[in-house]
């Protein structure tokens, strides 16, 4: 009895605690403000199926030109969100989208994230190059030729 009690009390103030108006919501990604339809046809999306490199740029130029471009990452088999990457996504317009264990080849992602890059730099300056995660696919290296330049 005294369990089932003890059982009733802890249910009875889980639920309580969870219809708190003053809760505090935790936004992981912006991507949940797009529409299913906007992400289905996405060229991010799309990229899984493409093999060519051009192509893959044309998705890329394509989003932008929607208003919906990706950094595309490759992740393991939950998803690795950093405390900033909302704060990232909104201020530069952008989208973290990652494919996990499976995705597109390399240098189609690369490709595509190449675009991206040059998109931010033309829009928003220099400051997105210190703020943007490390893993996107291709960052480091794009890094290394724009400062050659």
């Amino acid at each position: 009895m005294k369990f089932i009690l003890t059982l009733f009390i802890g249910i009875l103030t889980l639920t309580l605690n969870a219809q708190t108006d003053g809760e505090e919501t935790v936004i992981f990604s912006r991507i949940g403000e797009l529409s299913d339809e906007q992400l289905n046809n996405s060229g991010a999306s799309k990229l899984t199926f493409i093999t060519d490199i051009k192509e893959a740029e044309k998705m890329a130029e394509l989003d932008i030109k929607n208003g919906n471009p990706f950094l595309l990452l490759m992740g393991g088999i939950a998803p690795t969100i950093i405390a900033t990457d909302p704060q990232f996504e909104k201020e530069y317009g952008i989208y973290f989208y990652e494919f996990g264990c499976t995705g597109p080849e390399n240098d189609i992602i690369i490709a595509y994230n190449r675009i991206v890059y040059e998109h931010l730099n033309s829009t928003k300056g220099e400051k997105w190059i210190k703020e943007v995660r490390d893993d996107v696919i291709g960052f480091k290296e794009w890094k290394r030729n724009y400062k050659r330049k």
